[in-house]
């Protein structure tokens, strides 16, 4: 085996030096690649009980929260920077798992031996490598993935890196002199802030775009005190885009092929208008260059692809037979106060993002409506159409259910289609409850997390922030406090002023007067808001 090259040298003591913040990736879930093949027409492994192998794991923080939702299934972490997994395996012990494996390995020096994985991740790598890793990392994916398996890789794409890249040429410029990683990340960031601020705006794309790419800079999910995803992504020393083409034709070369991407409704492409749709169809004579112009029309700056083995037959469009298999959990609300059920009038279901679901037919209405009561569960779909006659009163012919069935599968696949803030699937329900026990649990694993710092993985593989009395409540939620004893944990920092104790329609209080009249609902709203995200289990 030869010896690792100066370029890689210098990526691992990057990441020795400055670890990256490894963070849940939902779209990298297995449960998110079991349910796109499965729509796909494929047959994956089922989610409880499969292998899956991470490329790249760093810390473990996307693959550690697996291991621990899914205690049946086996996981595998490589990372060739030392520290990283020292970091993950501390977690590994803390909680007890004996279903997963970090090691501190180069992908070149993987071998047959690792054996086969149902699903294979490589989330942050492929443009962040030398070709011969690239290359090592999808045989990888070719060699050691299951006849029905999925494998996810995610990298920056062209045209929409090009801008980017700009931006990526000037910050290393501005930092070239320094060494210190931190200085880097400050002196890129002042740069960048000092662009923004003095570059006409008036009819100046330029200037437009800095001030864009700022704001995203800004808005990215990281622990504000570092910035450690710009040291890893615009100062790295290999950060290659591709163009889609290239990379399909990359995987290819080692038997393997286009199957989705992670985030659906980019596979789709339902949101645009039918006939600019028909147009690029037009000019694509097949799946891989029908993606290709999807991206130089939406300027696609990101991929996370699904790749299958070349000899999968895939089916093209989604079938409403194959929802029986799947819960779906949907937070769109209705716009209307009391929305009509039993009558065909519209409503409109809003999600957060402002994307809307339409929809006149009764028994939608009532499936939607149920949803949006049981988010952020996820509901069987048998059991979602039951309660949506249940809600109508409704006693309909086999023939009328038959097409209710119908109707609503369309409907609700359609809505996923567009985009999943409105409706989700799952193959499987996460294991959370919604309902606040008298003793109330959160997972170890958030509370090993929260016992590190403000951010926490939930059950449904997301990051929450926890903040004030729901974080300072976590320890204690643990099954062996009742209420009453939590109770007496508020009413101690209360009077000892370490929290504040307010309502809308009470004057404000000092902490030495605090209304302790109001501490069992401070208490509800802080164990409910811990129930709305998703960390509470039974």
């Amino acid at each position: 085996m030869t010896s690792p090259s100066p370029t890689r040298n210098l990526i691992q003591a990057s990441y020795d030096e400055v670890p990256y913040e490894s963070f849940p990736f939902p779209q990298s879930h297995p449960d998110r690649l079991a349910s796109v093949a499965t729509m796909m027409g494929m047959q994956p492994a089922p989610v409880t009980h499969c292998r899956v192998l991470e490329l790249g794991c760093a810390g473990g923080g996307n693959l550690i929260p697996m291991a621990y939702g899914l205690p049946h299934s086996e996981f595998v972490g490589l990372d060739f920077s030392p520290r990283q997994i020292a970091e993950g395996q501390k977690m590994v012990e803390a909680l007890d798992l004996g279903n997963i494996s970090l090691k501190a390995q180069d992908i070149l020096t993987v071998e047959e031996s690792l054996g086969q994985f149902d699903y294979i991740i490589a989330h942050g790598v492929y443009s962040w490598v030398p070709p011969e890793v690239q290359d090592k990392l999808l045989e990888i994916c070719g060699r050691h993935l299951a006849p029905q398996g999925v494998a996810y890789v995610s990298y920056n794409t062209y045209p929409g890196w090009r801008m980017q890249e700009a931006v990526r040429d000037m910050l290393r410029y501005h930092t070239q002199q320094t060494s210190d990683p931190h200085e880097r990340i400050t002196q890129a960031r002042e740069l960048l802030d000092f662009l923004a601020e003095n570059t006409p705006t008036e009819r100046n794309p330029h200037a437009n775009f800095l001030h864009a790419y700022l704001n995203f800079v800004n808005e990215r999910f990281v622990p504000a005190a570092d910035n450690l995803v710009m040291l890893h992504n615009e100062l790295a020393e290999i950060n290659q885009p591709v163009y889609f083409h290239q990379f399909a034709g990359h995987a290819a070369g080692h038997g393997l092929k286009f199957l989705a991407e992670a985030d659906f409704r980019a596979t789709l492409a339902q949101n645009l208008p039918a006939k600019v749709l028909a147009k690029l169809r037009q000019f694509s004579g097949d799946v891989v260059s029908l993606q290709q112009y999807l991206d130089f029309l939406q300027n696609r700056t990101f991929r996370q692809t699904l790749l299958c083995h070349q000899v999968i037959r895939l089916k093209g469009k989604l079938a409403p037979e194959r929802l029986p298999d799947f819960a779906v959990a949907s937070c769109a609300l209705p716009e209307q106060p009391d929305p009509e059920l039993h009558r065909p009038t519209v409503v409109n279901f809003r999600a957060p993002n402002g994307d809307t679901l339409s929809t006149d037919h009764p028994v939608t209405k009532a499936a939607m409506l149920h949803l949006s009561e049981q988010w952020p569960q996820a509901v069987p779909f048998p059991v979602l159409i039951a309660a949506a006659y249940q809600r109508l009163g409704l006693n309909a012919s086999p023939a009328e259910m038959n097409s209710d069935w119908q109707l609503l599968a369309t409907n609700l696949l359609r809505a996923y289609g567009f985009n999943e803030d409105l409706v989700e699937f799952r193959l499987v329900v996460p294991p959370f409850v919604r309902q606040v026990s008298e003793r109330p649990v959160v997972s170890p694993l958030a509370r090993y997390q929260a016992s590190q710092g403000d951010h926490v993985t939930n059950m449904r593989h997301e990051v929450v922030k926890l903040e004030g009395l729901s974080h300072a409540l976590i320890p204690y939620l643990d099954g062996s406090w009742s209420r009453a004893a939590l109770l007496e944990v508020l009413a101690g920092w209360s009077a000892e002023g370490v929290i504040e104790v307010s309502r809308a329609d009470v004057p404000s209080h000092r902490p030495s007067g605090q209304p302790t009249a109001l501490l069992p609902e401070t208490l509800e709203q802080a164990l409910a808001s811990l129930a709305n995200a998703a960390l509470l289990v039974a």
